[in-house]
């Protein structure tokens, strides 16, 4: 059941590991675990795109509208 604060959440959390993944690929040109750390920036913006999209398919489910319609923007 997606409600407000789930839905918030959800957009919350994929931004901070897309800033995460953007954060992590900066780093791992400027280090020596190049490698480890580029799967890692990789690994959080899949993760945030993921994230993302579920919770959009997830907001497209049958009722999930009404729930929705009473949020506050």
């Amino acid at each position: 059941m997606l409600t407000c604060k789930r839905l918030r959440n959800a957009v919350l959390l994929s931004a901070v590991l897309l800033v995460a993944g953007l954060l992590l690929e900066v780093i791992a040109q400027a280090t020596r675990f190049a490698v480890p750390t580029s799967h890692l920036a990789l690994l959080a913006v899949l993760s945030a795109v993921l994230v993302l999209g579920l919770t959009f398919l997830a907001s497209l489910l049958p009722g999930t509208a009404e729930r929705l319609r009473e949020c506050r923007h």
